[in-house]
């Protein structure tokens, strides 16, 4: 079972952050602390966590003046400034510190407070897998990668969920504009709810070559969701003719057509656009994981596929 990113909560909004206690202790470890800057830089000191979350509310730009230095420090330590709240104490926020948040998610309507830790934990998935990009990468590629715009640095710069399609993210962008990137993505989940009937089971298509990684998840997910098995992109194209599914797991390097290309016919697709698309994908080979993700799809899976990681993604995305 992958382990629990860590959240440091801080804020005016005392009551989200007792919902982040109540609902989400099963997806993140959590600790919170007051808004003094000595206290927040200790924690960050002892805890050292993956991320700091203001939950913003009516703060003052003068208390919040602070968070320039303690971004410095996050920075250093590779860690995000998330803000989290209603969507109008976010707008306050941006308007008084622009730039200042690595992500912004806002609390709504449509949006709950599971589906804010589901935004959560997809970006910080995404920051994830750059570092590991950036820290596999070695220095001597560099040049060679910036020159050779088809490299596996081009392939990604990883702009994760980026609206570059494959192979044209141009190499210059820096980290700042990936994570900026990442954090647009997550904001625009936040405007794609999925609508439930109640008692209603989800129905989920799973595309891939591998007739074994078909039946294996299918047994996973079977006991709560309806699930399809498509052995080629072919066949899934064809079944979502005439077909309904509320998500699907696409195998991403596939003979004939591969997932990237069946995405993109997705995409073309007025009546399937909207149709959210998690890749499964290799974890070893880092410029096919960067082309994954500047495809922007709703997120990924590595394989070998963790049973706890599938249907915790796909709950989080289907319910």
């Amino acid at each position: 079972m992958a382990e629990k990113k860590k959240l440091l909560l801080f804020g005016a909004n005392q009551s989200l952050i007792k919902d982040f206690f109540s609902q989400l202790t099963y997806q993140f470890e959590m600790l919170s602390c007051s808004s003094c800057e000595e206290d927040i830089r200790g924690h960050l000191n002892y805890y050292d966590p993956d991320a700091m979350v203001l939950c913003v509310y009516d703060e003052k730009r003068e208390e919040l003046s602070m968070l320039g230095r303690i971004k410095d420090q996050l920075k250093q330590r590779g860690s995000a400034l998330i803000v989290a709240g209603d969507g109008t104490k976010c707008d306050d926020f941006e308007r008084m510190m622009p730039r200042m948040a690595d992500c912004i998610v806002r609390r709504g309507r449509a949006v709950n407070c599971q589906m804010m830790g589901g935004q959560i934990n997809s970006y910080l998935d995404s920051i994830s897998m750059l570092r590991m990009i950036k820290k596999e990468e070695k220095p001597a590629d560099t040049d060679e990668m910036a020159a050779n715009p088809g490299s596996s640095s081009d392939a990604g710069s990883v702009n994760v969920f980026s609206p570059d399609p494959v192979g044209k993210t141009k190499g210059k962008d820096s980290l700042d504009d990936l994570l900026a990137a990442a954090a647009e993505a997550v904001e625009e989940m936040a405007s794609m709810p999925v609508q439930r009937a109640p008692g209603d089971r989800r129905h989920v298509l799973v595309v891939d070559d591998d007739s074994s990684m078909l039946r294996m998840i299918k047994d996973i997910l079977g006991d709560r969701y309806d699930v399809a098995a498509a052995i080629s992109g072919k066949v899934a194209l064809k079944f979502l003719e005439s077909r309904r599914t509320d998500l699907i797991l696409l195998d991403y390097e596939m003979p004939e057509q591969s997932g990237a290309e069946v995405y993109e016919k997705i995409l073309q697709n007025p009546a399937l656009r909207h149709i959210p698309v998690v890749f499964l994908t290799g974890v070893s080979d880092r410029e096919r994981i960067s082309a994954v993700l500047a495809m922007r799809p709703r997120g990924y899976l590595l394989k070998p596929i963790d049973s706890d990681r599938l249907k915790k993604t796909v709950e989080e995305i289907v319910g």
